[in-house]
């Protein structure tokens, strides 16, 4: 607020000044970025262009006031064995800078760049002067009210505080009244509330939400795949925002019960998913952090900076989306005064700058009246750029919106910049224009130029779609003798298909696959050599409605393990020779067989009735042993029925595990279930060995039905 610098060097050592107190975490923070780079200061600046006859003096008397009862306009650093501590010293040069500007060529453009370097001018926190004030005459009766304070002294809505006690002090002034009593608090009341909310629970909650938010953002999310440090001056590009478009604003704002900051933002993740094509990105929200009424009422650094992490998928629509992030973004203002500082060093961040492009919706009232003279307050600069920040403000009187992108002029040219602008402003029309939900996906992020250019063959509309099996099917009728296949013999004549031969032994591999329930959203893995059989397998998998997965046989056991396991194919085709150096392990759908609930209840009642069958032939010879064959013909004649047919339930279960693979020569199955089914005639059918059972039995009923029959006779 003050022009002149101290005399003498405030840099202490060894001493702590009377007076003096710790930086807050925030203030940590900026002392911290300021001496990584200590060419880039850290400011906010703002301006206000008057119009009309103004009081200088007595303007210049309502800063130097205010900025007495707020105290940050007299704020110095002290650095004491390293650590810096922070000093209200009314005792400092109290004074306004007056700049004449009027009869440069263009007076404005003359004021604008003389603030631009004021505020980019590198600065030393502890021995300069943290705020300064000036007025700036560009003509008669026309001023600009300069302000720029270092942001380890005052954050934003802590100016926005400065300039509005400034104004009030004036206009009662002017008006002949007595200002009413300043409510700010004392800078040491201010760290004394930091203090207590680092001991508290609420401390330790807020560092156990972040802890989860944060852990799997990871290296800064941008529209640029590199980095660079800040610079001094930014690059900035941008305007009003069409009016149609702001009424399209306030109508998504009522259709989702949200607000402009929450379209903003949704709008602008979505935009940076598209461009990225990431499905989850994170932004930086710029926060007060001023959650009590004392904070909000005074002076001092206590904003932040908080990331939020955003799912979006490309078939969210933009109502879904919006909702998300007043989610998220809710979420965040509960737990906004958690330190960036802390947050960094919990997760062991390296980085520089924030997790992602600065998202600054600035919509607070910026209409400052000075008695009869109505100014707008600009703001001017934020602080340095490290990626990107995209700012939304009030244009004049509150009575237009306006938006910025605000960049890195490392990572940014003036093209690219204004190629973002443009595109973004499309994408957030297109975002907020709907007549109901959009997919994110199906918004437009190019222009009419750029997909003439992406896009430059034109023709005739393409074909009607055709299917594998429609093809072959079309060369049959069309060709059915032509040859289809002609695979070179090694000596000898080459061996021709036609498309006849070649449609009917694909049409019996294809039947097969589909009885082993092969068909859409199916992999079938095919390891064979080039061969007419391969063609003829791929034929055979299309018209199952599958999808075939080549496999080389000559490929190294482990590629061939890893593609099946990868790839998930229930089944394969290959031959006889290949199959012993295919992997043995059967996977379906993603996971083993015996995995599978069905093959488990299988093995189960294997094992049930094995041991049932062992223990009715144990029975059957413990009886044979005993009381003669006679008497065990019973028991006898029983395993001869059960035994085959558990056997072949078994073998033929292990059939269906094995898919086409277990009726072929390349396992036994097939011919143990023959062997099997041949043990039913063998020594009899079934019926006859039923039969003698069943007969058996029944007489044991008769005989007791005719002895108690003659008993009650008697």
């Amino acid at each position: 607020m003050v022009e002149a610098v101290p005399s003498g060097d405030v840099t202490t050592e060894g001493r702590l000044p009377d007076g003096a107190f710790p930086l807050s975490a925030a203030q940590q923070g900026m002392w911290f970025a300021q001496q990584l780079d200590p060419d880039v200061p850290v400011n906010i600046a703002q301006c206000v262009e008057l119009v009309g006859a103004l009081d200088v003096p007595l303007l210049s008397e309502s800063m130097i006031t205010a900025g007495r009862e707020l105290g940050s306009a007299f704020l110095r650093l002290v650095e004491v064995d390293g650590v810096p501590y922070q000093l209200v010293d009314p005792t400092l040069e109290a004074s306004v800078r007056f700049v004449d500007l009027q009869h440069e060529p263009d007076p404005r453009a003359a004021a604008k760049e003389w603030m631009r370097q004021e505020y980019t001018a590198p600065l030393n926190v502890c021995r300069d002067r943290l705020t300064t004030s000036a007025l700036l005459r560009i003509g008669p009766d026309r001023h600009y009210w300069y302000s720029r304070v270092h942001h380890v002294a005052l954050d934003g809505m802590g100016s926005v505080t400065l300039v509005d006690r400034t104004a009030e002090l004036y206009t009662a002034a002017v008006e002949g009244r007595a200002a009413g009593p300043s409510k700010a608090a004392e800078l040491t009341d201010v760290a004394r509330v930091d203090d207590d909310y680092r001991t508290s629970a609420r401390y330790r909650a807020d560092r156990e939400y972040w802890s989860e938010r944060v852990s799997t953002i990871g290296e800064p999310h941008s529209l640029v795949d590199r980095s660079a440090p800040a610079r001094a001056r930014s690059r900035t590009t941008g305007g009003q925002i069409p009016d149609a478009l702001v009424d399209h604003l306030e109508a998504a704002t009522d259709r989702h019960d949200s607000s402009t900051a929450f379209e903003v933002i949704a709008a602008f993740a979505a935009y940076l998913s598209r461009m990225t094509g990431r499905e989850e990105v994170a932004v930086s929200l710029p926060v007060t952090a001023r959650t009590t009424a004392l904070l909000r009422r005074s002076g001092g650094m206590v904003s932040n900076v908080v990331p939020l992490r955003l799912h979006v998928r490309p078939d969210m629509t933009n109502t879904d989306l919006v909702a998300a992030v007043r989610l998220e973004v809710t979420a965040a203002l509960r737990h906004q005064r958690y330190p960036h500082i802390d947050l960094r060093r919990d997760a062991a961040i390296d980085h520089q700058g924030f997790y992602g492009p600065l998202i600054n919706v600035m919509l607070f009232h910026n209409e400052i009246t000075l008695g009869s003279i109505v100014g707008r307050l600009e703001l001017l600069s934020t602080g340095p750029i490290t990626d990107l920040a995209v700012n939304v403000y009030h244009g004049v009187a509150g009575t237009s919106l306006n938006l910025d992108l605000e960049a890195n002029p490392d990572l940014y040219s003036e093209d690219t910049l204004a190629a973002h602008h443009a595109r973004f402003s499309r994408f957030l029309g297109a975002f907020l224009i709907s007549d109901g939900p959009r997919r994110i996906g199906d918004l437009d992020i190019l222009d009419e130029d750029e997909r003439r250019s992406l896009l430059p063959a034109t023709g005739r509309a393409g074909f009607a779609p055709v299917t594998v099996p429609d093809l072959l099917a079309g060369a049959v009728r069309s060709n059915p003798d032509g040859d289809a296949l002609v695979a070179p013999g090694h000596g000898t004549s080459a061996a021709a298909l036609s498309y006849r031969a070649l449609d009917e032994t694909s049409n019996r591999l294809a039947r097969l696959l589909i009885d082993l329930q092969v068909g859409p959203e199916v992999a079938v893995a095919l390891a064979l050599p080039r061969s007419v059989e391969s063609v003829s397998s791929v034929w055979a998998v299309a018209k199952a409605g599958a999808a075939f997965v080549p496999v080389d046989p000559g490929y190294p056991f482990e590629r061939i393990a890893f593609m099946l396991e990868d790839c998930g194919a229930p089944i394969g085709i290959t031959t006889a020779a290949l199959r012993e150096g295919l992997p043995a392990s059967r996977v379906t759908f993603g996971k083993p067989v015996s995995e599978n609930a069905n093959i488990q209840d299988w093995i189960a009642e294997a094992r049930i009735e094995i041991e049932m069958i062992r223990l009715l032939t144990l029975k059957a010879a413990y009886l044979m042993d005993t009381v003669g064959n006679k008497e065990a013909r019973t028991e006898i004649a029983a395993i001869k029925v059960a035994a085959p047919n558990i056997a072949l339930k078994i073998v033929d279960r292990a059939i269906q595990v094995h898919g086409g693979a277990g009726v072929t020569d390349d396992f036994p199955l097939a011919m143990m279930y023959a062997h099997l089914r041949t043990l039913r005639l063998a020594d009899g059918p079934d019926e006859v060995h039923k039969m003698s059972i069943a007969r058996r039995e029944l007489r044991k009923y008769r005989t007791k039905t005719e002895n108690n029959q003659h008993g009650g006779n008697k």
